[in-house]
C-alpha cells in the first residue's frame, strides 16, 4: 500500500528511489499505516460471493497485510508482489507461518504466465505506476471470468500540501493523482465488465506540517516521481514558509491531509461475453 502517483514510464532510476524509500519504511511501516488498513479492509469486504479463487496475486503487497487476510479466507495459491525488496522482507517475516510465494516485481511487467490467476488485487499501490499498462498486464494474467479489485488514489489528493507548496515556490513538490474522468476512460477497456466504482474523500489529521510530512515518510510515500532526487525542503526559511502556508487549512481537528480513494471491481470477460 502506497499514498502517491507516479507518472507513466518511470525510469529505472526512480523505480529505484521509490523501492528505496518503501524499504526503509518497512519496518515502521504497518505502525503508521492505519489509513490504509482502512482502505484495504473496506476492499477485501467488496470482494464477490462468486470469487473464490485457486491463485490470487497482491500488486503492491507491502507487508502482506491484504495477502495474508486472502490466504487466511481461501484455499488458493496466494502471491504477493512488490517492488521495494525491504517490504517483502518484512513481509516474509510477518507472515512465515502462512504459504505465500513472495515476489519481487513491478505492476507494470508481471511476472507470471497468462491465465494462470482468478483474483488480482491492489491496495492503495497503482498509482505509482501507469494504470493502463498494469490493466492490460491484469487482462493477460487473469483467467476469463477472473477478479481484479483495486484501489488507488484521484486527483485532488493531498491538495492541502500541493496549495502550500504552490504559495511558496509554484513548484511541483506532491505528485500528480488521475482525474477521475481520465480513470473511468482507463477502466473502459475492452474485455472487462465494471461492477463497482466508489469515489470518496477522507482526510487525516495532524497536529503541524512536521508531523504531516513525517506521517508520509513513515509509510515510503515521500518520494516525488516528476522530479530529481534532491528536491524538497531545503532550509528554514523555506520550511517556515511552507509552515505558514498550510496553516491556512488548520481546522478545529489540526492539519487535514486529503485523499480521493477509488474503489473498483471489475471482472475479466471471456471472448464469448
Amino acid at each position: 500500500m502506497s499514498v502517491l502517483r507516479g507518472l507513466p514510464g518511470l525510469s529505472a532510476s526512480r523505480q529505484r528511489r521509490i523501492a528505496e524509500n518503501f524499504s526503509r519504511a518497512a519496518e515502521h511501516y504497518d505502525d503508521a499505516a492505519q489509513f490504509q488498513r482502512q482502505v484495504a479492509d473496506e476492499l477485501l469486504s467488496c470482494l464477490p460471493v462468486s470469487c473464490r479463487p485457486r491463485a490470487l496475486l497482491d500488486v503492491g503487497c507491502g507487508t502482506g497485510y491484504v495477502v495474508s487476510h486472502l490466504a487466511l479466507r481461501f484455499d488458493a495459491t496466494a502471491i504477493g508482489l512488490d517492488l521495494a525488496p525491504g517490504m517483502l522482507a518484512e513481509a516474509r517475516r510477518r507472515h512465515d507461518h502462512l504459504a505465500i510465494q513472495w515476489l519481487t516485481g513491478n505492476a507494470e511487467r508481471l511476472p507470471l504466465a497468462g491465465r494462470s490467476l482468478d483474483l488480482v488485487i491492489s491496495s492503495l499501490a497503482l498509482q505509482w505506476c501507469d494504470l493502463e499498462r498494469f490493466l492490460a498486464q491484469a487482462a493477460r494474467v487473469l483467467r476469463p471470468h477472473g477478479w481484479l479489485a483495486f484501489t488507488t488514489l484521484c486527483e485532488g489528493s493531498l491538495s492541502e500540501l500541493r496549495e502550500a507548496w504552490q504559495t511558496v515556490d509554484g513548484g511541483r513538490h506532491v505528485n500528480d493523482c488521475l482525474p477521475e474522468a481520465a480513470l473511468r476512460q482507463s477502466l473502459a477497456s475492452p474485455g472487462w465488465r465494471l461492477q463497482r466504482f466508489d469515489l470518496t474523500t477522507r482526510r487525516i489529521w495532524h497536529d503541524d506540517l512536521a508531523e504531516t510530512l513525517r506521517a508520509l515518510k513513515r509509510i515510503g510515500a515521500n518520494t516525488v516521481t516528476g522530479e530529481p532526487a534532491s528536491s524538497g525542503l531545503a532550509g528554514r526559511r523555506r520550511f517556515a514558509r511552507l509552515e505558514s502556508a498550510i496553516e491556512t487549512f488548520r481546522d478545529t481537528s489540526g492539519i487535514p491531509t486529503r485523499y480521493r480513494v477509488a474503489t473498483v471491481l471489475m471482472q475479466r470477460l471471456d471472448a464469448q461475453d
